[in-house]
């Protein structure tokens, strides 16, 4: 893959936009697909389920089908094409795109207070942006494809 390619695929913060659960392209959408195709009409038998085998987990189906289907939805393209739509305050993409670089830990400032980030995100968004900074960006692209994108 070339550095374009991966670069279209990792946001300016540094977060793989293919494993994000709303990515259009992504394995979270694709096998959430498949887990629909394979399950067709099951909502059809969940309470028929739920009486036969004495098992009331089958009430949760509909949350469960409710899910699946956002899941399956297809929402982003990814940061660098559109504005995320799961986090709308992000800084980082206008930032981004204001001082034209690729990664912050490319920028000047890094790590600043523009993003709006939460404790959490803020803390995850500087360990990522170090790991690329000391791996380089392919070694960091590799390990994105092979782990949960949510630990």
């Amino acid at each position: 893959m070339t550095t374009e390619q991966i670069k279209a695929s990792i946001a300016p913060c540094g977060l793989c936009c293919e494993t994000c659960f709303a990515h259009g392209d992504g394995d979270i959408r694709r096998y959430s697909l498949k887990l629909k195709e394979k399950l067709g009409n099951f909502h059809i038998n969940a309470k028929r389920f739920e009486t036969l085998l004495g098992n009331p987990i089958f009430k949760k189906y509909p949350d469960f089908k409710e899910m699946l289907d956002y899941f399956a939805s297809e929402n982003c393209k990814g940061c660098r094409i559109e504005q995320c739509k799961l986090f709308k305050e992000c800084g980082v993409r206008r930032c981004h795109r204001e001082k034209q670089v690729d990664f912050c830990y490319r920028c000047e400032d890094f790590p600043c207070d523009r993003t709006n980030f939460d404790t959490t995100l803020y803390n995850g968004w500087v360990m990522i942006n170090e790991k690329i900074r000391k791996t380089g960006l392919e070694a960091y692209y590799e390990k994105t494809q092979t782990r949960p994108r949510y630990l």
